[in-house]
């Protein structure tokens, strides 16, 4: 496999990473991610969520330990270098999958939320092809157009967390206890549901090489998981003290419902409105895990990303048409976290081991050569 040479008009500047990362990690989950956390770790969903995101800084320092290694490298070519070809070939395929498993699965809770809030008889081979050719648009004009509509789309929506000020306002303290009476057992299953919720920044094994000011990469990848865990943290706990725990555990989307408090006089549903809106959060997620299918399938293949992303549009229609079932898009969802949980919060520390040795082979080339 070629390592590769990145233009300079495709290049980006690394600050952008606290966008697309924080986009990617932003997406469907955080909707129903108050009840599911609850459901667990009770008054304490707050420890598995600080757990999650202290376990993120690690996963990420070791993913810009092991990127730094290889240089210019993204992770096909990381694969190649460090386990042989074939092999290579092999893991990077899987990892086209599981970029593919995100996708489908981001899309498909989407759809659900349309025909449950406000289309229930619209087709959901329709909904999905209005998104796909959004997709297709952004994503066939390169990664610079990929990029800079996640950060038009990111600028859209971040005003949406403010509508959170009146639920605020209703919040019953009481509801915070008691604290500290959930078990180890109860925080280990609040993180482990925190796994697919949080998933998303595998983007940067893949967008790497086209940052041009490589030093700053751990800096801004950092920033973007501190605020993406402020927000996770902040929708928990307005969730929990805004609601009884009955209620909670009865809601399926409890940030959506959150909206319900709201009302304007020109507007009485504005929960309606906000899963409309809810659209400027799931395209950036759905226009990047796009571009890491293609791109990724381009790099394992050969083949050009045009085509690769062609197949996946075609493909993901077919899906969403067929597959409409709420308890299938569940199971895939779970199915997707788990495996996330290996190649996405596990296998950088795999690598690990073969940066240290190609660190160790470039000081003894640098030694040789002075």
């Amino acid at each position: 496999m070629k390592s590769l040479s990145i233009p300079k008009e495709n290049q980006i500047k690394a600050w952008y990473l606290f966008i697309i990362l924080h986009t990617m990690q932003v997406g469907v989950g955080i909707a129903g991610y108050p009840r599911l956390v609850f459901m667990e770790a009770r008054q304490d969903s707050w420890i598995p969520i600080i757990i999650t995101g202290l376990i993120l800084h690690l996963v990420i320092a070791c993913m810009v330990f092991v990127l730094n290694s290889f240089e210019k490298e993204d992770l096909p070519g990381i694969l190649t270098k460090s386990m042989g070809k074939f092999v290579g070939l092999v893991v990077s395929s899987l990892f086209v999958i599981y970029f593919l498993l995100l996708f489908l699965s981001v899309i498909a809770n989407y759809i659900e939320f349309v025909q449950v809030f406000i289309f229930p008889q619209m087709k959901s081979w329709f909904i999905g092809l209005l998104l796909l050719t959004l997709v297709w648009y952004a994503v066939y004009g390169g990664i610079r157009v990929a990029i800079g509509s996640s950060f038009v789309f990111f600028l859209s929506s971040i005003w949406i967390v403010g509508l959170l000020h009146k639920p605020i306002t209703l919040i019953d303290s009481r509801n915070y206890f008691p604290m500290f009476q959930v078990g180890l057992d109860g925080i280990y299953q609040g993180v482990l549901i925190s796994s697919y919720t949080f998933l998303g920044f595998e983007l940067l094994w893949m967008v790497y090489p086209f940052i041009n000011d490589k030093k700053r990469v751990g800096r801004y990848s950092q920033f973007a998981i501190v605020f993406t865990v402020a927000m996770y943290l902040l929708t928990t706990m307005v969730a929990i003290g805004y609601f009884s725990p009955r209620q909670l555990e009865e809601k399926v989307w409890p940030l959506l419902t959150l909206f319900k408090v709201i009302s304007f006089p020109m507007f009485e549903r504005f929960d309606i409105l906000a899963v409309a809106l809810w659209i400027l959060v799931i395209l950036p997620n759905l226009i990047l895990l796009a571009w890491m299918v293609s791109f990724t399938c381009k790099r394992v293949h050969g083949w050009k990303q045009k085509y690769c992303l062609a197949v996946m549009i075609i493909f993901s229609l077919l899906f969403v048409s067929i597959f409409d079932d709420r308890q299938f898009v569940n199971k895939l969802t779970d199915f997707t976290g788990r495996v996330g949980l290996f190649l996405g919060f596990g296998f950088p520390f795999v690598l690990l081991p073969f940066a240290i040795r190609q660190r160790m082979k470039g000081k003894k080339k640098n030694a040789k050569s002075s």
